[in-house]
């Protein structure tokens, strides 16, 4: 798409056509005014050629005929992602507006499409935890007047709110627990380590372990394959117990995993215990996210709490802020949140301290 058809107006496309602008208006708008279809035509041809995009969001604002917020998660299944929601939820309270959530089933084509139906359905405002590597669909969006927030995006998007975690210190934090217990043999069990959230938890864990003198190499690190939404809505979950089993654990003496998430920890703490192999008394298991059922699980998880409810709320309250502003443009706003080490059973002090 062109990236100068945020800068065409109505007029431009009437004098194109050389009709007024209320007749611009009147065929772009599909209004009933009657209009003879060669005028038709030639607006129609004028708006397609110049790449206009009518300002439909502008337009329902000033009008206030709708307050509907939409949100796109990659997951309906994943907890992470329900807490975010509850988060949205809370922000939203008593504000009057409502809310209408998709999941784009981790697939990109299927969040391009969600977004579009948004754009079509004359929502107004989106939250979105993408899994797309570009900005485009959202830009055409934006284009048209749309108010966007991002979470964790794999992009940066300029008159865009972006709400992430610290991923990297999050991944600093899990190593350096396991440091202080005296685990100098740990290895990293992710699904595919192509997002950036995930690229950054890597890395803060290497560069935990490499200042402590700690052994840690690409042997070290276990992912999965792909990436899809399985039919059970339990990918991380099946991904823990999948890379348990790549682990040839009568060679690799590990003595600590760090899993990507809560739910990967759940799958890996199960195929574990299918091994024989006892939490934490034979194996120290850590995360990330601090789900509801991460302190409900045998033994009860130690995980680094990612601030997802937190990140839902700001972020819904700074897009209706902005919204709701006279200066309704925002450039590049970010908000980061810290993490907090819950420390539970799973991991054991083998530092004899």
């Amino acid at each position: 798409m062109n990236n100068k058809s945020a800068d065409v107006k109505l007029r431009d496309v009437a004098a194109r056509a050389g009709v007024s602008v209320s007749t611009a208006s009147r065929v772009l708008s599909s209004s009933d005014y009657p209009v003879s279809s060669k005028l038709r035509e030639k607006v129609l041809s004028s708006a397609k050629e110049l790449h206009y995009v009518p300002n439909v969001f502008g337009q329902l604002l000033r009008s206030n005929s709708t307050r509907a917020i939409g949100i796109i998660v990659p997951s309906l299944q994943n907890p992470f992602y329900s807490q975010v929601i509850f988060g949205i939820e809370s922000a939203i309270a008593g504000t009057g507006y409502e809310i209408r959530l998709l999941s784009s089933h981790r697939s990109v084509d299927q969040e391009r499409n969600s977004i579009m139906f948004f754009h079509h359905s004359r929502v107004m405002a989106l939250l979105i935890a993408s899994v797309d590597s570009k900005p485009d669909t959202l830009q055409r969006y934006m284009d048209a007047g749309g108010h966007v927030a991002l979470l964790e995006a794999e992009f940066s998007l300029n008159n865009a709110i972006t709400a992430i975690s610290d991923s990297y210190g999050a991944g600093r934090m899990a190593a350096k627990h396991l440091v202080e217990y005296g685990h100098k043999k740990i290895a990293f069990l992710s699904t595919p380590i192509t997002r950036k959230y995930r690229q950054q938890v890597l890395a803060g864990i290497t560069d935990e372990l490499k200042e402590n003198g700690i052994p840690f190499s690409d042997n070290d690190i276990f992912t999965s394959e792909s990436e899809t939404e399985s039919q059970t809505g339990q990918y991380e979950f099946e991904a823990g117990k999948q890379l348990v089993r790549k682990m040839d654990f009568s060679k690799l003496k590990y003595t600590a995993i760090i899993a990507i998430n809560d739910l990967t920890a759940y799958g890996v703490i199960q195929a574990l215990n299918q091994e024989g192999i006892s939490v934490p008394r034979d194996i120290s298991v850590i995360s990330m996210d601090n789900l509801i059922y991460s302190e409900m699980i045998s033994p009860p998880l130690t995980t680094v709490e990612m601030p997802s409810n937190n990140l839902g709320y700001t972020a819904c309250r700074m897009l209706i802020a902005n919204m709701e502003s006279k200066n309704n443009s925002v450039s590049a706003m970010e908000f980061r949140y810290p993490c907090v080490l819950k420390l539970r059973s799973s991991t054991r002090d083998i530092s004899g301290k």
